[in-house]
């Protein structure tokens, strides 16, 4: 048995594969070797899913030459240019035809043998899961990549009211039936693991192994910092609700000012004002700041809305359904 890999009886299954790429064309074959020994090993039926995210090298090219000699059931799809791993990910789960759906890293962090683990969470569930993400026992990355992760988990906890003890992560499993209801979430800017937060709330996180992988990261810091912005800008309105509550609270505090101030003008306790207009001139600076930060917050909420109706956020999913009419019971 090859390392990291875990062998369990199941029912068979047929899961797509969705692997993103990008200026990948010097160790693309590496992974595609590995994957190929896992699925020869494997008692399941699978398609691999690769979406070029617009290479500017030879990796296309690569993947084409590849599959055309591969026994792999394997489709490669290369896009105009280069949106993002999100946006790929996003056309590879449209594409694929299986049963589940796995996103996998091109680069080996995750070894394909950890599907299993995947899999066995999912088998073990029951029907009861829509997501299985993976989780690093021992994670091998930078200190940033990891502290910014750790945020992501905190923002993810107080934006989604998650469970704080449920971490999110890029090698996750879902149900076929599950993936194509993120695709109706019409964002120009998608962010699977938000959207994953938004729509469900049957996930679970099953421990798996990790590596450096074979190469370095395209996540930089400000990359990073740019996916946090735009996680908070665009699946959330708690900073605008946050504000908003901060304006009226220092209203609030401004009204409190006022009275202390008044108290001291009239009778002159604890000590007498010696600066006439002092007191008007503080207390109605803080007060209009406060009503200027609830108003913002207040429009900004507004302008959310107007976001989420562009967005084409769905109003509801429907996971199955019963009509007694035909006594059938059919997933929609």
């Amino acid at each position: 048995m090859r390392p990291g890999c875990i062998l369990i009886e199941s029912l068979l299954m047929f899961i797509s594969l969705v692997i993103p790429t990008y200026h990948s064309e010097s160790y693309i074959e590496t992974t595609i070797r590995e994957i190929e020994r896992y699925v020869d090993e494997s008692s399941h039926d699978f398609e691999i899913v690769f979406v070029d995210d617009g290479s500017l090298d030879g990796t296309f090219e690569r993947v084409k030459v590849l599959a055309l000699a591969s026994s792999l059931n394997m489709k490669c799809i290369q896009l105009f240019m280069n949106r993002g791993q999100f946006h790929a990910i996003m056309a590879g789960i449209e594409q694929a035809r299986g049963d589940y759906i796995v996103t996998l890293d091109d680069d080996l962090e995750y070894h394909p043998g950890q599907v299993d683990r995947l899999i066995e969470t999912f088998e073990k569930s029951a029907g009861r899961l829509d997501v299985v993400i993976g989780v690093p026992k021992d994670e091998k990355r930078s200190i940033h990549r990891q502290f910014g992760s750790w945020l992501k988990n905190e923002m993810n906890t107080i934006m989604f009211n998650k469970p704080r003890h449920l971490r999110p992560g890029c090698f996750r499993m879902m149900s076929a039936e599950f993936a194509k209801k993120l695709l109706e979430f019409g964002t120009a800017n998608p962010i699977i693991g938000p959207l994953i937060f938004k729509a469900t709330r049957r996930i679970a996180n099953v421990t798996v192994e990790h590596s450096p992988g074979l190469r370095t990261s395209n996540y930089s810091l400000g990359k990073l910092i740019t996916t946090f912005l735009s996680i908070i800008q665009g699946f959330s309105e708690f900073p605008l609700r946050y504000i908003s509550m901060s304006g009226l609270g220092l209203s609030a505090f401004s009204i409190m000012m006022a009275g202390y101030y008044m108290m001291r003008h009239l009778t002159g306790f604890p000590r007498p004002i010696k600066q006439l207009g002092w007191t008007s001139l503080i207390v109605t600076i803080t007060f209009f700041s406060g009503a200027i930060l609830f108003t913002l917050g207040f429009i900004g909420q507004y302008i959310y809305k107007i976001i989420e109706e562009v967005n084409k956020t769905p109003n509801y999913q429907i996971r199955s359904q019963v009509d007694n009419r035909d006594d059938t019971d059919s997933a929609s």
